[in-house]
């Protein structure tokens, strides 16, 4: 793999502390539609294009200058190009190696997801279930093959260069911040409930092949989130939001706090007839979530503070291992 890479590669793209990767939740909008709404509200577009990276050419940046004259970096919808798949064609590494060399501090995320939540099977549980509508902060993910470092850097995936502690893989200054935004919203009547780590522990979860999952991928995970719930009673229960849209290991290796927020948007595969999960989903994307997502990134983009790290791990969770550790492997041709 390492002849594939361009290791001369140089960034020659915008600098910013704020960037935001947001996708499925504003789906509703183009790009040219985000564009206007932020000039609306007296951004300035300073440039949008693609820059080229070690691993290829990366997806669009935009960079924009809020009207009290802070950058910011828009790449939208997780780096994804059309034509290109995420995994195969290292979209993930593209764009976080741009948001790396960009200096970027903070990252906003947004997704839309499925819910596997095993309390909706139960009479006396089911109000107390995560359904569509509804807000989830996550706790934590189930780790697939496109959770790695980035290749030739001291990033990547290699425990003889370092290892991550992934407790908390979501900034919790980020997660409160978020609470307080989306809680108005929940006032208004616009979503239904917001879901924390301290209420339920969502893991987000994406399958390794296919887009969406079969009626047995979701019992698998609907006994999963059951028994770990029942091994644990002491802790909040555990439920699946099937959706995952970024590589959290890549923000953490990076030290970036990542603010990561989901909307439901139908009930996972076989808990529902499908024709009620189309009716429902295209109306969130389309109506419902873009006028949420916007007005709450735009909000946070243009007044948020980089936390300190002292209530979180997302700049201390790296840890380099000692040299002799890669002395001990082959060692690059040349």
């Amino acid at each position: 793999m390492f002849s594939e890479f361009d290791l001369d590669v140089q960034y020659n793209g915008p600098k910013s502390d704020f960037a935001t990767f947001t996708g499925s939740p504003i789906w509703g909008y183009s790009v040219d539609n985000v564009i206007a709404i932020a000039k609306d509200r007296g951004w300035d577009l300073q440039s949008n294009e693609r820059f080229p990276t070690p691993y290829g050419l990366g997806p669009l940046v935009n960079h924009f200058v809020t009207p009290t004259g802070r950058d910011v970096i828009w790449i939208p919808s997780y780096g994804e190009v059309v034509g290109e798949d995420s995994l195969y064609h290292y979209n993930f590494e593209k764009a976080f190696w741009i948001l790396w060399k960009a200096g970027v501090k903070i990252l906003l995320v947004g997704g839309t997801s499925g819910i596997a939540d095993w309390r909706g099977q139960s009479k006396s549980l089911r109000d107390k279930a995560i359904s569509p509508g509804d807000v989830v902060l996550p706790w934590s993910f189930y780790t697939r093959p496109v959770h790695r470092g980035l290749p030739c850097t001291d990033f990547e995936s290699m425990w003889s260069k370092s290892h991550l502690l992934l407790g908390d893989p979501f900034c919790p200054d980020g997660q409160k911040t978020l609470l307080s935004k989306f809680t108005p919203f929940l006032d208004q009547g616009k979503i239904r409930k917001i879901h924390t780590p301290s209420e339920v522990r969502a893991a987000l979860v994406v399958p390794n092949s296919i887009t969406f999952e079969t009626e047995f991928d979701i019992v698998h995970w609907l006994s999963i989130g059951k028994t770990a719930s029942d091994l644990q009673p002491h802790l909040p229960p555990v439920a699946t939001v099937h959706g995952d849209c970024l590589n959290p290991i890549l923000a953490r290796y990076l030290g970036i706090h990542l603010f990561y927020y989901h909307l439901i948007s139908n009930y996972a595969q076989g808990l529902v007839p499908q024709e009620e999960t189309a009716k429902s989903i295209h109306k969130l994307y389309s109506e419902t979530y873009p006028t949420i997502a916007t007005e709450i990134e735009f909000d946070l983009l243009e007044n948020l503070s980089i936390p300190t790290g002292e209530s979180c791990k997302c700049t201390s969770s790296l840890h380099k291992a000692p040299s002799v550790f890669s002395q001990s492997l082959t060692q690059p041709a040349g």
